[in-house]
């Protein structure tokens, strides 16, 4: 066992090896022509939609032109896009868009084992981190957001808190220019990943840092060179959360914490969040008859509670340790009770409701315990910390890994994938999700691409539509007409007649951007521009992005890594 330890540290491959098992263990499911079923069929369109834009050079993507039955809505305003662009290069490099989709959840996972391991090797050894890798890959929670719910943001939102937390170790324990710039690109990172992720685990992160920087007696200069690093990776991600924080009064939103997601039939019994095996492919509902596993599971719990206990036990003298095992056993409870129904007076008095459902603390539970259970570890004499660390492996793969897997499968591609019944069931789903206030209420049919006429004879000979434009050639035959564009009204919808602005209102239950014409032959183009918020997140964005590129170009010029 000796000898395996050794091996194990000395040897890099091992470790790549390791992650690579991890991975395909988990995601192997995936690896296969056709698609699954899932509760958030929406990822193949959004993909689909990013990937219009980019053909069409709006970048950063923020109007999708066919989402809400073809009359587009502004998605990428409101809704994270790291892990859509990452999955639209994954198709322009010539993946097709169910590919690139699976593609999507395979990297969340990899990147998550890559992530956490380098994490967790701040504080453990190899072995070790390989451990508590394997917990934070296999467990009930991701399994149910990949191959039932589908949910793209969360997977990704756990690989890029792993990303997080890592760099800034990094960052903390190298103190150079290289760590830094890393460090900005996680933050960045994490600000456009997953908004409730960000929301949930950025009070986390916060504390975590201030204790590093105020128990690890850092200077001055370390502090301020984190929040300087910190701002910049801030200032990286503008272009998505300025507009998100100033805008979102512009577009429904209520419905985002009513009805179905309202957090009140959401909640778990102490059964469901730290014991339960009774996984189920069913939506989440409140009661004991819910056969969504969405809870903490039993083995996370164990390794939890005896990390913690470890800690007191054989690494009390280790006051850092001691500091930030403390804290994250505090976050295990803490998150843990946010899912239970006891919980409730908190949802109302810190007004939670924007996290919809109260299991997705769980998050921070896995994350917690999955490094708590290091310490169950780190103070063993070697053949031990070789047999429980396996103990505990083969523990988890035997319970969690028949979870990792779909219930249904379709030999689908891209084309039946996105026309007929298949692309109408997209465009509806979640059709009130940031739909602009400017409507009372969704569509009933798919819109076309041709003028609404509302009144007067308007020939229309020529129709070009892109992203967030569109171009008509009409001939208006009566004294004038009034018409309306297929897209609802937003601020900055312009539209010019044979190049002059024209005055535009919001007409019937759909809030369309409409207009009058007078009389003869005319040229109409409509272009959604940017807001002035929307141009100052990116001029924030692209002077950070030449900070980064500066700054990186001078430490390589240097030749080496330079201390801060």
């Amino acid at each position: 066992m000796k000898e395996i330890l050794r091996r194990i540290e000395s040897n890099r491959i091992v470790v790549i090896f390791a992650i690579f098992i991890i991975t395909a263990f988990a995601t192997f499911a995936l690896v296969r022509n056709g698609f699954f079923t899932m509760y958030d069929d929406m990822q193949v369109a959004r993909v689909w939609q990013m990937d219009k834009c980019f053909r069409d050079f709006q970048i950063p993507c923020r109007w999708v032109p066919d989402l809400g039955l073809g009359y587009g809505y502004p998605l990428y305003i409101y809704y994270a896009p790291l892990p859509y662009y990452i999955m639209e290069v994954i198709h322009l490099i010539g993946f097709s868009f169910i590919a690139s989709v699976k593609t999507g959840f395979i990297l969340s996972v990899l990147l998550s084992a890559i992530f956490f391991y380098c994490f967790s090797k701040n504080f453990f050894n190899k072995w070790v981190s390989i451990v508590t890798t394997s917990l934070y890959i296999f467990v009930p929670y991701r399994a149910s957001s990949i191959y039932v719910r589908g949910s793209m943001g969360e997977a990704w939102g756990m690989a890029i808190v792993a990303f997080l937390f890592s760099s800034f170790e990094n960052f903390y324990k190298h103190r150079s220019i290289k760590s830094g710039i890393i460090f900005s690109l996680a933050v960045f990172s994490f600000f456009i990943s997953h908004n409730i992720t960000i929301v949930m685990f950025l009070p986390i992160f916060t504390v975590w840092i201030s204790l590093r920087l105020i128990f690890g007696r850092s200077q001055i200069k370390m502090i301020r060179n984190a929040i300087l690093f910190f701002l910049l990776g801030l200032g990286l991600s503008s272009f998505f959360i300025l507009p998100l924080i100033f805008e979102r009064n512009l577009v429904h939103i209520e419905t985002l914490t009513s009805g179905y997601f309202g957090y009140l039939q959401h909640f778990l019994n102490l059964k469901q969040i730290f014991i339960s095996l009774n996984w189920g492919y069913g939506p989440s509902i409140l009661g004991p008859s819910d056969d969504a596993l969405l809870g903490i599971g039993v083995i996370h719990s164990i390794v939890a509670i005896l990390g913690f206990m470890s800690i007191y036990i054989m690494h009390k003298k280790q006051k850092v340790n001691l500091i930030l095992g403390t804290f994250l056993f505090t976050s295990f409870l803490a998150a843990s009770f946010l899912t239970h129904e006891k919980s409730t007076f908190v949802w109302k008095a810190f007004k939670l409701d924007i996290f919809q459902f109260p299991w997705r603390f769980a998050m921070i539970s896995v994350f917690s315990a999955s490094f708590l259970a290091g310490f169950i570890l780190k103070g063993l004499q070697k053949p031990k910390q070789v047999y429980i660390g396996l103990l505990i492996i083969i523990t988890t793969l035997t319970l969690y890994l028949p979870f990792f897997k779909p219930k249904d499968w379709f030999y689908i591609n891209d084309r039946q994938k996105l026309s007929g019944v298949n692309l109408k069931k997209q465009l509806t789903a979640s059709i009130y999700d940031y739909l602009p206030n400017t409507t009372k209420r969704a569509p009933d049919n798919v819109s076309t691409e041709n003028l609404e006429v509302i009144y007067g004879d308007v020939n229309v000979s020529k129709i070009k539509r892109g992203s967030n434009w569109f171009t008509y050639e009409v001939g208006v035959n009566s004294e004038n007409a009034y018409v309306a564009i297929p897209t609802y009204t937003y601020p900055n919808w312009i539209v010019m007649v044979d190049n002059h602005k024209v005055d535009t209102t919001g007409y019937g239950d759909y809030g369309l951007v409409s207009f009058n014409i007078p009389s003869g032959e005319h040229f109409i183009a409509a272009n959604l521009l940017n807001s002035f918020v929307r141009r100052v997140g990116d001029f924030f964005s692209l002077v950070s992005l030449g900070i980064v590129i500066i700054t990186a170009v001078y430490e390589k010029l240097n030749k080496k890594d330079i201390s801060l």
